[in-house]
């Protein structure tokens, strides 16, 4: 079996079976997910093999469309997959979930000698936490760039029920002359009812993907006045109206609360980077903490301080308008 090495890189070698372990999966999983992303082209094909009656002949390719469509199937997976779709990630769960683990794993094995055992579980939460949050971010910028935009998609809807369209023909104008992300959620929309499904579906499967009040307010007016036969152009127009002033309103809403937010975010990194510096001062610090009973007790109280202080500054900027 080959030595560890010496010198500088000592610090970098996995000190035990555990770490060897870690690395031996974290390299496979790995693969698996760089295979997943080389493989887009020969998906294609593979998709037009099965929607022919054949079947792919390549195993590592069933294996990961099997374990990709059991993963969409969990909790985790559906909700995972709304939050990729609203927020413009071409990537399935799976993908994105073992692309984030390992991500903080290897960063955990890096900066394990510097922050002991304690560190590295942290920097693996923190790396899900900030994948969460990037996607959330991103996901509530298109949400808000979508918002953005109904008041057009509901003067476009009422132009073309003025002109005695149909409620398919209307989507589809959405779809060709609104810019993204509104032209092509309801490009998405459009599609799914040329495949069959009903304008009330296809509708809550868009707001699913890119959850608004706003966007509520339309269907429900949509549903509403189709199914009892109202002036559908009428009642578009006075949306179109309501939801400019709503715009505005939250404009200003989100530039009220821009500072309080921030100073939420802020109470959170404190916490975190109070726990690296004091591991840092005093190396080994963290690891006698989790080892000790009184030291649980400390980390444990001090989490929870700093997570109620974070979520109550939340709630308390969380202004529904």
């Amino acid at each position: 079996m080959t030595a560890p090495p010496s010198g500088p890189l000592a610090a970098l070698w996995p000190a035990g079976p555990v770490e060897i372990a870690v690395l031996t999966v974290l390299t496979l999983v790995t693969a698996v997910v760089a295979a997943a992303v080389v493989d887009g082209a020969r998906a294609r094909s593979r998709a037009v093999v099965r929607t022919a009656g054949g079947s792919s002949a390549d195993p590592l390719a069933r294996l990961l469309a099997s374990s990709r469509r059991g993963f969409s199937r969990t909790r985790l997976g559906r909700g995972l997959a709304d939050r990729l779709a609203g927020g413009s990630v071409r990537l399935a769960p799976l993908d994105f979930a073992a692309l984030v683990v390992g991500a903080g794993v290897l960063a955990a094995l890096v900066v394990r000698p510097l922050l002991g055992v304690v560190g590295g579980l942290l920097v693996v939460a923190l790396a899900v936490a900030g994948a969460s949050r990037w996607l959330q971010r991103r996901r509530g910028k298109r949400v808000e760039a979508f918002v953005g935009q109904l008041p057009e998609v509901a003067r476009v809807m009422s132009n073309a029920s003025a002109a005695g369209l149909s409620m398919p023909t209307a989507v589809g104008m959405v779809a060709r002359e609104v810019a993204d992300p509104a032209g092509t959620e309801f490009r998405v929309v459009s599609e799914q009812m040329a495949l069959g499904a009903s304008l009330d579906a296809a509708l809550l499967d868009l707001d699913r993907r890119l959850p608004s009040r706003e966007l509520r307010v339309l269907v429900r007016t949509l549903v509403i006045q189709r199914r009892s036969g109202g002036a559908l152009s009428t009642a578009l127009a006075g949306l179109a109206g309501t939801l400019e002033q709503r715009k505005e309103l939250r404009r200003e809403v989100i530039t009220a609360v821009s500072g309080a937010r921030f100073s939420g975010v802020v109470v959170a990194l404190l916490g975190v980077v109070s726990v690296f510096v004091m591991n840092l001062i005093s190396p080994g610090a963290l690891d006698a903490l989790a080892t000790s009973g009184p030291g649980r007790l400390v980390l444990l109280a001090s989490a929870v301080l700093f997570a109620v202080g974070a979520l109550l500054i939340r709630r308390l900027t969380d202004l529904e308008v």
